[in-house]
């Protein structure tokens, strides 16, 4: 692929007329949408226009149903032995506003997709069976678990349930059971294992509605779907390491959940106490543990807590922030991240039992007196032993699963960091002492140079850790405040971007041997336009016998360059390998610039397809310019000959340097007229001609001035070179107006008389002959990206124009497909592939980009 200035003014008409037809298409899909999501969700749409009649009708909205309405139409289960109409009833009211939207919410969104999937009969019977069921079981295990946890149990009764978000969660679990294995899973996760963090944590009596009206649906969804089940498939390794990591996730963020819940009941709630909770203390508890018998730690510590606002509470998270950076570690099979994981949980246990301990010792203490005080042995194992048993678990799932995460960073990666986290907190605490020295009038007492160096390593500590130490000072002023809390907060965020950083799998180039290995291959079998690119440095290779897979990982996604390179009948072997070897790695596979054949081989195995190119093929064993198609390339070549330049190829081993010199200075200049950094991936530049294996030709006049360059890369056929593909193609900005015209008409006519089969002209990016839609509605909202994307970038790089041009050869066109496995994973694919085609690009080079497109 390759880029030069021409005239793009003739795809203009035929482009606007697309544009036209787009935009009626667009304006009449969007009037027939509300009749055919009609269609689809008749039954959803319904029950929502039920739910808000019903809501307006008897004065409801937006405070809940009055007084008098409320015991009939709302479950309580204190009072749903007086009026069992409430199981069903509850189905159409609601106690809040923030249930309604959440009501409405889960209609027009899982609701409409669980029915479209179930059908409009089943999807209502699998609302209302599993509406009911989460209201019996929410009723029937606040019953059981009553004698361990009878705080918890009393807050049951102190609730009001309804709205159909319960029978609409169980619905769409119930759908999954008819879903690919993917989606399947990761809805299931999702919709199970929010519900069960909140009721571990949080405990309300809604949370436990919601876990069991998923359960129910889980159930249900097999005798729903008998006809339509999907066959089970085992988690891949990469699925495998999403489940731990979300798990991981959950019990990172329950502890914060429990510590910022007014009223968090639920049996693992404790732990926001013990690991994360910083108390609130108001004034008068501040001027009761000062008072003139009050130990002075205590107002110390009383001071202490009484100022800890955002940033306190921040703090206090800290755990959480680390284990959540770790869980991402952890799905990216880092065994850095599994190690350190095991290291934080099994401290987090040991504080629970340092805890449990002093409790045995000097009784209850701060917010768990109200818990523990006097309580009978079996309620204190309840509320300290088993939850201390959480991060235990977290500990030996890890350890049953270790062989999951085997995956280490390059040499240097921690070495690096090590670095970095050290010059960070060598930056946090002169800047802690430094700003502390100007602002030393807004501490109490005044700070000083030792006191400040003092006190800087507290700051890295979460509130709790250092509630037991003796403050040398306390803030008392804006100033102080913000250094005194956000200091410690600014060094723990640098150190979480590292070790983020350190998990993306760093891009790894391949050595000599292999590419030679890969260079063997391609001579003997390098049937692609492409192949020679994958050559290019910044590639590595996957080898499977006698194929291989040239890739480049970029933010985890193993991005291809075409297809294997090998004998075509090992090519779905080596493409199912090579999908293997990702998995086993967290990447995720992505081929790129692949022809119809591979992509429909990859169709096969689950992948998805989605055009990108359009690669331009010149047939040279009958070519000739001749007819009036070929009109401007004959005038092109009969101007170059009046004028008296004409084309040449040359070795750039052994061209003279002056000619050399010159196509570097054609290069520079084009660079320089661009908005932004020379592009690379399948876009060749100046290093590239360096390979022996790449032919070179020249626009040249009589005084020997170069006017154009191209570069072409071989094909290979049983061993030898059966065509070439253009790649490097820049043209003098002074230069003969026709030089590419005359460049490409003469290679191919001298490539023909040598005897060569095909001349490709390559693809230019994000652009094509057609527009072809996705197969689904992702592809198709990506399929607009791409077309703004290239818009965007035509005034800079002239993708489009360039396309048009080579059309005047008259070439056939070969579409080039960009293969997926997941839509989800799509934002990560685009970024990959755009810092594949420009890995240096920074912000002032889009500010360019948006200049050049504005002008």
């Amino acid at each position: 692929m390759s880029l030069d200035r021409h005239d793009g003014g003739a795809a203009a008409v035929p482009e606007a007329q697309a544009t036209e037809t787009t935009q009626a298409t667009r304006a009449t899909a969007l009037r027939s949408f509300p009749v055919s999501l009609a269609r689809r969700a008749p039954v959803a749409l319904a029950g929502l226009a039920a739910l808000w009649f019903l809501a307006l009708a008897t004065g409801s909205s937006p405070d809940g149903p009055p007084a008098g309405l409320a015991p009939l139409v709302l479950f309580d289960p204190d009072t749903v032995a007086q009026n069992p109409l409430a199981f069903v009833l509850s189905l159409a009211w609601a106690p809040s506003p923030l249930a309604y939207a959440g009501a409405t919410a889960a209609l027009l969104g899982p609701g409409i997709l669980a029915e479209g999937r179930l059908g409009s009969r089943r999807f209502a019977a699998a609302v209302v069976v599993t509406h009911l069921a989460a209201l019996a079981g929410a009723t029937v295990l606040g019953a059981a678990v009553a004698p361990l946890f009878p705080r918890w149990a009393e807050d049951f009764g102190a609730t009001s349930l309804g709205g159909p978000a319960f029978g609409v969660l169980g619905a769409t679990l119930a759908a999954t059971a008819g879903m690919g294995p993917l989606w399947r899973r990761r809805l299931r996760i999702l919709g199970v294992l929010v519900p069960l963090t909140l009721v571990l944590y949080n405990g309300a009596l809604l949370s436990v509605a919601l876990l069991v009206a998923a359960l129910a649906g889980l159930a249900a969804g097999p005798s729903l779907l008998r006809h339509r089940m999907r066959r089970r498939a085992a988690p891949s390794i990469r699925e495998s390491r999403v489940l731990v990591a979300l798990v991981c996730a959950a019990a990172a963020v329950g502890p914060a959940l429990a510590a910022l819940s007014p009223h968090a009941t639920g049996p693992f709630a404790v732990l926001g106490v013990l690991f994360t909770s910083v108390e609130g203390v108001t004034p008068d508890a501040v001027r009761a543990a000062c008072g003139p018998r009050s130990a002075v730690h205590r107002c110390a510590e009383a001071q202490l807590q009484a100022r800890a606002g955002l940033g306190g509470i921040t703090m206090s998270c800290l755990p959480t922030v680390l284990l959540l950076v770790l869980a991402d570690g952890l799905r990216r099979g880092r065994r850095l991240a599994w190690a350190g994981t095991i290291v934080v949980q099994a401290g987090l246990a040991l504080l629970s039992v340092h805890t449990f301990l002093t409790f045995l010792h000097h009784g209850a203490d701060g917010e768990l007196a109200p818990l523990l005080q006097g309580a009978p042995p079996e309620r204190i194992i309840a509320d300290l032993v088993v939850p201390a048993l959480q991060p235990v678990a977290i500990v030996l799932l890890l350890v049953v699963g270790r062989r999951l995460f085997t995956l280490r960073a390059a040499p240097g990666t921690y070495r690096t960091i090590s670095v970095r986290a050290v010059l960070a907190l060598v930056l946090a605490a002169a800047l802690y002492v430094g700003i502390g020295l100007a602002v030393a009038g807004q501490f109490s007492p005044v700070a000083t140079l030792p006191v400040l160096l003092a006190d800087f390593p507290q700051r890295l500590l979460p509130v709790a850790a250092t509630l037991r130490i003796y403050p040398a000072f306390l803030p008392s002023d804006s100033a102080a405040v913000i250094l005194y809390e956000w200091i410690g907060i600014a060094f723990w965020t640098v150190v979480a971007v590292l070790l983020l950083r350190s998990f993306r799998s760093v891009q790894r180039t391949a050595d000599d041997a292999d590419r030679e290995r890969a260079r063997a291959i391609a001579r003997m079998h390098g049937r692609g336009s492409m192949t020679w690119m994958g050559l290019w440095p910044g590639n590595s290779y996957w080898f499977d016998g006698t194929s291989y897979m040239p890739y480049r990982v970029i933010s985890g996604v193993a991005l291809t360059l075409a297809g294997p390179v090998g004998p075509r009948a090992d090519r779905d072997r080596a493409l199912r390998g090579f999908c293997g070897y990702c998995h086993a790695q967290g990447w995720t596979p992505c081929f790129y610039s692949v022809t119809g054949p591979v992509a429909e081989a990859l169709e096969v195995v689950g992948f998805r397809r989605l055009q990108v190119a359009e690669e331009t093929v010149l047939d040279l064993g009958n070519l000739a310019f001749t007819g009036r198609k070929f009109q401007d390339i004959r005038t092109a070549l009969n101007q170059a000959r009046r004028v008296g330049v004409h084309s040449e190829w040359v070795d750039t081993r052994r061209t003279p340097l002056v000619i050399l010199d010159q196509i570097r200075s054609i290069s520079e200049e084009w660079v320089a007229d661009r908005s932004l950094p020379e592009m690379g991936f399948t876009l060749g530049g100046i290093d590239e001609l360096r390979d022996p294996a790449v032919r070179c030709s020249v626009i040249l006049d009589d005084d020997r001035t170069v006017h154009a360059v191209a570069s072409w890369l071989p094909i290979h056929e049983n061993g030898r070179v059966t065509g070439w593909t253009l790649d490097f193609m820049r043209r003098r900005g002074s230069g003969f107006k026709h030089s590419i015209e005359v460049l490409i008409a003469q290679a191919a006519l001298d490539l023909q008389a040598e005897g060569y089969a095909e001349l490709s002209l390559s693809g230019a990016p994000l652009a094509r002959s057609g527009i072809r839609t996705g197969t689904d509605g992702s592809d198709d909202a990506l399929d607009r990206v791409l077309g703004l994307v290239g818009r965007a970038l035509e005034p800079v790089y002239g993708f489009r124009s360039l396309f048009a041009f080579k059309s005047k050869f008259g070439p056939r066109y070969v579409p080039l497909y960009l293969c997926y496995e997941d839509s989800a994973t799509l934002p990560s694919i685009g970024q990959a592939v755009a810092r594949a085609y420009a890995p240096d690009v920074r912000a002032v080079d889009v500010w360019r980009l948006l200049t050049a497109a504005r002008r």
